[in-house]
């Protein structure tokens, strides 16, 4: 291999590595400015700027591919827009109504691997290795660490949010499980779930109203920038060229960086000052998705 080639994996790799972070800054973003747009707008709202948005602009995709791809099953298809679609934005955005953004990350990015792992364990029969069972018990113990001294304090507010973002992590899950399925590229299944919802949405939208008409331009342009362009398109695009050069593990070990990305942006932004234990939890929640994710494994490979 040359000096060239050397070079050009190197600036392929820093380009990849470029993408990823990308990636997980919108994700943590994503939840700080969603849990500032609750305060003012409604969940609806936010849903349909968020899948309304891509489903639009991706246009392209799902009009060359069909409204069904070839070699797709409808059922695995429904799952995955279930899922991930307007639902998932919608039960995020309710549970952010009363749960501090810092304490999204548990609830919901580790609480994926954790509900997947089980789906694994019991359907799949997969056995695990050391390095994911320790990752499993560090996202165990991040979401005890925020549950049990709440409970202790009697948060009302986390109980009545909470179950909306367990609610998110299990359809999350469930499109999870259902794209390993598919043959469709993340971009590809973007589109197809943001038009699978849209006219959910749209139904929910004339069945209980919106007050998107009466919000400023400012407000509507932000809820494009911020939920349909940035979360909705320019975060996946990165990932998936992140997939491409890097690799999906050593990729996916950045999402890790999501818990606590969300928790200082919610103390930096928002003026959101987590417990000692919650930034143990946001701690915990990292380390344990970076080993589910193989982490470890893949530095001592390197």
């Amino acid at each position: 291999m040359g000096a060239g080639d050397r070079e050009r994996g190197e600036d392929v790799a820093l380009k990849g590595y470029g993408a990823v972070g990308f990636a997980v800054l919108v994700w943590a973003g994503w939840i700080v400015v969603t849990r500032d747009q609750v305060a003012r707008i409604s969940p609806l709202d936010i849903s349909i700027m968020r899948y309304g948005v891509p489903a639009l602009l991706l246009a392209p995709i799902w009009m060359r591919k069909g409204l069904l791809p070839e070699g797709e099953r409808l059922g695995p298809m429904l799952i995955m827009a279930t899922g991930w679609g307007g639902g998932f934005v919608f039960m995020t955005s309710k549970g952010l109504e009363t749960v501090p953004a810092a304490l999204f990350g548990p609830m919901v990015p580790a609480t994926l691997p954790l509900i997947v792992s089980v789906w694994d364990f019991f359907v799949e029969k997969a056995r695990f290795s050391a390095e994911r069972v320790v990752g499993l018990l560090l996202i165990a113990l991040s979401i005890g660490l925020i549950v049990g001294p709440a409970a202790l304090r009697g948060d009302a507010g986390f109980f009545r949010g909470a179950p909306y973002l367990l609610a998110a992590a299990a359809g999350w899950s469930a499109f999870t499980i259902a794209y390993r399925s598919s043959r469709l590229t993340g971009m590809e299944a973007t589109a197809y779930v943001c038009l699978y919802s849209s006219p959910v949405l749209a139904a929910a939208a004339l069945w209980f109203g919106t007050d998107l008409t009466a919000q400023t331009e400012n407000t509507i342009v932000w809820l494009i920038f911020s939920q349909g362009l940035l979360s909705g398109i320019g975060a996946v695009a990165s990932f998936g060229y992140a997939v491409r050069h890097l690799g999906v593990a050593r990729t996916s070990s950045f999402t890790s960086l999501v818990p606590m990305g969300a928790a200082l942006g919610a103390w930096a932004v928002l003026g959101e000052t987590p417990a000692p234990l919650d930034w143990a939890s946001v701690a915990c929640a990292c380390l344990g998705v970076a080993l589910v994710n193989g982490a470890a494994g893949g530095l001592l490979r390197r």
